[in-house]
């Protein structure tokens, strides 16, 4: 007899089945699998931040030294730049400890200057003044110690070459900027007045508002100004003179000093706050017409320069981003902590 042939099992469906069975599992081990991917791709996102992060900060120390310090018109002085002549600023103001030499003076006076350096070299011409290849090769003979005819003379340019971290023709365009700025200081001394009003004071320089009006009142009581100016100023050029500045013609000072300073009258006194100190003044004599002596000549010519100066700063485009206050602190930072690491 054929064999009777066994029924089929009819397979339970998935919702009847009890928890824990084949496709249950499944399904529970897919949901801690995909758990893991969230959580790895979780892990991902943050190491790439981070990375990121890093990668960007590197990224951006590397582009610091070639990114602007300063931009005058269509030239851009570089950071790098800016923090090899910071050292060679604080350099020839006595080195690194010297107050001169100090970044809260050096940075803002050598802005100044590298903005006065661009400023002479495109705008000299029109006073017709030029820097020949011979006049700054003399200028550099005088900086460092040669003659402009000695043998050595390209040894030792290329040693100081070296020593400032400069290359041969940014050191060239530093001294022609110079030249161009002492022909033209030059110039303003020629054209300087033989009459001018002038006045002759004393001074006090004290530290503080209060200071200067405790000196003030004093001089109200009969103190003699002389032996208070020995006694109080930070002036070392005229605390032994008893204060005397000797007579100044107009256009020497500072126009907000002339300001003040020229309407007073003889034996009137006054105080005078300038940045971080107070000038404590008083007026000794005044010429409208006094005839000006020669070093007064150079001081003229010097302030005549500025001014020049000034004026045609205002045409160019300038950016300042080694500003103490409104500057760049990562680009400061960069280029104080290699000007001034020992």
């Amino acid at each position: 007899m054929p064999k009777k042939r066994r029924q089929a099992k009819i397979p339970t469906p998935a919702w009847e089945r009890p928890r824990g069975a084949i496709g249950s599992r499944v399904l529970g081990r897919g949901s801690q699998f995909y758990g893991a991917i969230v959580v790895g791709i979780l892990v991902i996102v943050a190491l790439g931040v981070v990375g990121y992060a890093f990668t960007s900060d590197y990224v951006e120390k590397q582009r610091l030294p070639g990114s602007t310090a300063i931009r005058v018109a269509d030239t851009s002085i570089r950071v790098d730049y800016f923090s090899k002549r910071l050292k060679i600023y604080a350099d020839q103001f006595g080195g690194q400890g010297a107050d001169a030499a100090q970044p809260t003076t050096a940075v803002p006076a050598l802005s100044d200057l590298l903005v006065q350096e661009e400023i002479v070299r495109r705008f000299a011409a029109e006073r017709q003044v030029t820097a020949s290849e011979d006049e700054v090769k003399n200028a550099i003979a005088t900086r460092i110690g040669a003659k402009a005819d000695d043998a050595n003379f390209d040894v030792i340019f290329q040693q100081e070459v070296t020593r400032s971290q400069l290359s041969e023709d940014e050191y060239r365009r530093m001294v022609e900027a110079a030249v161009l700025a002492d022909k033209l200081r030059t110039g303003f001394e020629a054209e300087a007045p033989k009459t001018a009003e002038s006045v002759r004071f004393r001074q006090i320089l004290v530290g503080s508002a209060a200071k200067a009006e405790e000196i003030l009142e004093e001089l109200k009581a009969g103190g003699d100004f002389a032996a208070l100016a020995a006694q109080n100023s930070l002036d070392g050029a005229t605390k032994d003179k008893g204060g005397d500045v000797g007579w100044v013609p107009k256009g020497v000072l500072a126009p907000s000093l002339e300001e003040l300073i020229f309407p007073l009258e003889p034996k009137e006194t006054t105080t005078i706050p300038i940045s971080q100190a107070v000038y404590v003044v008083e007026m000794l004599e005044k010429d409208d017409n006094r005839e000006v002596a020669v070093e007064q000549k150079g001081n003229l010519a010097r302030r005549a320069f500025q001014d020049w100066a000034d004026e045609k700063k205002k045409s160019l485009d300038v950016v300042n981003n080694m500003d103490l206050g409104d500057g760049d602190p990562k680009k400061i930072e960069w280029a104080v902590s290699r000007a001034y690491k020992s």
